[in-house]
This record gives structure tokens, C-alpha cells and sequence, in this order.
């Protein structure tokens, strides 16, 4: 080696070895005490499940009916008793585990349904998707828990690799995660005891992640269809109710007679002293004198075997602004429409209803607001979908019967139908099709029982109390 490569050499290492000796003696000079963190070990992970807790109370709107306040006194505590007993079994009843709040794991590994997986009472049914993705290990193993149901294998020869066949808890494992993947997609679900409509979760689980999924447990329904024929007459039933008010029912039938010759009117007569009507095509169905208003209604659309039927009052007159066909158009365009609502004398009355539940002890609030659309129906802009219409309606038959008019109202009643369908109507108004109304004459007899007396509100209020389980009513 050269003398200018050996000298570089020996200079170079001198550097390295002094340096060496500098850092040692800063590093004695200057010491920095470092504190070292040891980290616990991590937690297993659930996502947060729960029912969304009602507010503690609603806002009643200024210048309400307090609803307790109508009931009496005396009576006051054994009705609030008895009121919060069925509210319980109302909830019961109505809520379901498919209402719990989920939250999806992020950077999850697992892989499952997340929305439309139902199975039948009784029946076996894969669970579509399960799988394990983007991990590597020795070996995998995951879990899979229920509460109602049974989680098994459809392969059971699969049994050396499975702990809680047939059980709440199954346990998967295996050395190959295709092999694991494998298994999952045999994994299946039973509801063990029948049950119409109710729900499951599953809590799915690999190391420290979890998801858990709903399963709804449904029985299908039979479809109930009506014939449409190809006539109006085949599509539209025409109802009404009257109490002593012949001369305007007979008004009425001339009317609907000029421009529908074959549609079938069905009237609900509670009058004290009935007359016969022999009209064609009119079905009178004669009741007890004085049943009131809702049960006649409840009794006429009870007959009804068309599709839609079509509700006026018994002084109400058909002009040719009376296109049932043009109604009929926009609920057969609308399929999840349950009622469309004309104009009396060109009065589109409509309103909105804010509701709020509440908690469960004072019970909810609700606002009638006069006059408040949403938006517009599509393709008809004449349209608007509401909460409630004017007592000129066309209406599905089969949706109004799951609602009922409450025979309990008598004469102060309208709005309430409308109360009471609240999240099950779809309803809406529509300002080109009308229905004339007739000249008010005096009728002595029938005035005695137009105007309903204190009596009659207080009970209604009394009604909405209990029924309706609210605090307070405003009508806007």
C-alpha cells in the first residue's frame, strides 16, 4: 500500500476514536433524564350501542290546550296512572331492537352486512358477507354473538374448527385466513320461536375489533290487490255521511248523478227519524240515531271494496271542476301516497302538524299549523304534500282503515283523523280539482246538533290526553 494511503488511513481512524472520546464526555457533562412511557395494553373495542334518548320534555307552544287541565280533579290521578301503564305497553309494542344506534369501526378488518339482511321465523339463512380481510397471522379466530337466534354452520363436518354450533356464540378458527373465509360464508341464522316483526344483533369479533350488525326478523306479508277494471266506477267508491239533512243528500246524488252515473255512493244516516233513499247505485247504510261523526265514517268506508273512495260531506255539489279521474291520476302516479285532498268553493284547506314525543311521564306536544305545505309533488306542481286536507279527500281504502276514524269523536272531529295517522298517512293537497258547496238553509232540527257545546270540546281535549299520550295542543 502506498505511504499517502497508510497515512489516511491512520489519520482517519484517529478522528473516528477521538471523536468517540469528545461525545462519551459531552454526553457525562450534559446527561438528559429521559422518562420512558410503558403502555398498558390496549382494551378490546365495541362500537357504542344504545337507544337515542328522548329530550326530558317537549316545549308546549304558547297559548296551548293544557291537556291534564281538562281532566277533572278527582279523577286526575287514577287516569295519569292508568294513561302511563298503556304507554309502556305502547312502547312495548312499537319499539324494536332495529332502532338501536350503531356506529361503524373505522380501519376495521371485518366485513358484514351493514343494512337488508332479513330472515323468516323459523328458517335457517346464510349471512351474506362475512368476512376477514388485510391481516396476517399464525392463525385466525373470530367470534360471532347473538341474543335471539342460533348461529350454525350449514356444513357441520366443519365441527373441529367450531366451538357453540347451534348456540348465541359461535367461535371460528382456523390457520389459513381463505380457509376462515371459508367458514363464514356457511354461517348461519335462526330465530328459534315465531315472531311477525321483531330484530336481532350480531356482535362480530377478531382480536380487538368489533362490529356489530342488525338482522330484521320479518314474516312477509300477502299482498291484498284491487282490481282496477277500467272504469272509474271499478276504481272509486263515493262516501258520505248525513244526519237529517234528506233535502242537501238528495242535492248530493243529483249532482253526482250529471257527471258519474254508475259510481257506487255509499251514505252512513245516523238520523233520528231515517228516510229510505232508492236511489241507484246508493247503498244506505242505516245506524243507531245519533252515533256521530266518526262512526259514520268508520261504518261507510267500511263497505267500500274499490281501491280509492272519495269522501264529501252530504251538502257538498259536484261541478264539472269534480275530476275524481284527475285525483286518481296523481295517486296512481304516487304510489306512496295514502290521501290527496281538492278545494271546497275553492278553499284549499290544509295544515302541517309539529309533533315532539316528549318523555314518558307528561307525555308529548303537538302544533296544527294552518295553511303550511312542504315541498311540492313531483311532476304535479298544482300538489303539495301536507299533514292533513279539507273533508273533500280521495284516499286509499286500505290505509285508512289501519287508521280509523275514532267512533269516540261525535261532533268535534276532523283534524284528529289526521292526528292519529301521523307518520303512517302520506298525504297531500292539490288545488285543481274542486267540489262545490250548497247554499246554507236553515234546518231548525239540524242546528240543535251542528254546534258542539263545552261538553263536547272538554271531552275531546280529555281524549288527546290519554289517547294521543300529549301535554299540550295548539291549533295554529
Amino acid at each position: 500500500m502506498p505511504s499517502f494511503g497508510r497515512a489516511g488511513l491512520i489519520l482517519l481512524l484517529s478522528l473516528v476514536i477521538f471523536s468517540g472520546i469528545g461525545y462519551l464526555w459531552l454526553s457525562s457533562y450534559y446527561m438528559v433524564e429521559v422518562e420512558v412511557k410503558i403502555e398498558a395494553p390496549m382494551k378490546k373495542w365495541s362500537p357504542p350501542t344504545g337507544q337515542v334518548k328522548l329530550a326530558a320534555s317537549c316545549t308546549c307552544p304558547a297559548k296551548s290546550y293544557d291537556l291534564a287541565g281538562s281532566i277533572p280533579t278527582a279523577n286526575r290521578e287514577d287516569i295519569q296512572k292508568r294513561r302511563a301503564e298503556e304507554y309502556k305497553k305502547h312502547q312495548a309494542r312499537t319499539s324494536s331492537i332495529l332502532n338501536t344506534l350503531l356506529f361503524a369501526p373505522s380501519n376495521s378488518p371485518l366485513q358484514y352486512p351493514i343494512q337488508g339482511f332479513t330472515v323468516r321465523p323459523l328458517v335457517p339463512t346464510l349471512i351474506p358477507g362475512l368476512a376477514l380481510h388485510g391481516v396476517q397471522r399464525s392463525s385466525y379466530k373470530v367470534s360471532l354473538q347473538v341474543t335471539k337466534g342460533v348461529l350454525s354452520l350449514g356444513n357441520q363436518s366443519e365441527a373441529q374448527s367450531v366451538e357453540g354450533g347451534g348456540k348465541k356464540l359461535l367461535i371460528l378458527e382456523k390457520l389459513s385466513l381463505e380457509e376462515l373465509n371459508k367458514l363464514l360464508a356457511k354461517v348461519t341464522y335462526t330465530i328459534p320461536v315465531y315472531h311477525i316483526h321483531t330484530g336481532d344483533l350480531v356482535h362480530f369479533s377478531f382480536e380487538l375489533h368489533e362490529a356489530v350488525f342488525p338482522i330484521a326478523i320479518r314474516q312477509p306479508t300477502v299482498p291484498v290487490l284491487f282490481d282496477m277494471g277500467t272504469n272509474i266506477s271499478d276504481q272509486v267508491t263515493v262516501t258520505t255521511k248525513t244526519f237529517m239533512r234528506y233535502k242537501e243528500l238528495k242535492v248530493l246524488i243529483r249532482s253526482l248523478r250529471q257527471f258519474y252515473k254508475d259510481v257506487v255512493l255509499i251514505v252512513a244516516d245516523d238520523s233520528f227519524t231515517p228516510e229510505k233513499i232508492t236511489e241507484e247505485n246508493v247503498l244506505q247504510y242505516i245506524m243507531p240515531g245519533g252515533q256521530g261523526w266518526f262512526a259514520g265514517r268508520t261504518l261507510a268506508v267500511s263497505q267500500v271494496t274499490t281501491k280509492y273512495f272519495l269522501w264529501v260531506d252530504d251538502d257538498f255539489l259536484f261541478t264539472e271542476k269534480t275530476k275524481i279521474e284527475d285525483l286518481v291520476k296523481v295517486m296512481e302516479a304516487t304510489p306512496e301516497l295514502d290521501v290527496v285532498g281538492g278545494s271546497v268553493s275553492g278553499n284549499q284547506f290544509y295544515f302541517s302538524i309539529a309533533y315532539e314525543e316528549g318523555d314518558g311521564d307528561t307525555g308529548g306536544c303537538m302544533d296544527r299549523k294552518s295553511n303550511i305545505k312542504f315541498q311540492s309533488l313531483p311532476n304535479y306542481p298544482q300538489c303539495s304534500i301536507v299533514n292533513g286536507v279539507v273533508n273533500f279527500f280521495l284516499a286509499r281504502t286500505d290505509a285508512v282503515n289501519r287508521v280509523r276514524f275514532d267512533p269516540k269523536l261525535k261532533r268535534v272531529a276532523h283534524s284528529e283523523f289526521f292526528m292519529d295517522g301521523l307518520g303512517q298517512l302520506m298525504v297531500a293537497s292539490c288545488g285543481h280539482v274542486s267540489i262545490g258547496h250548497q247554499p246554507r238553509g236553515a234546518n231548525a232540527q239540524y242546528g240543535r246538533f251542528r254546534h258542539p257545546g263545552k261538553v263536547d270540546v272538554q271531552y275531546k281535549l280529555q281524549l288527546h290526553y290519554y289517547k294521543n299520550h300529549l301535554q299540550c295542543l295548539h291549533y295554529g
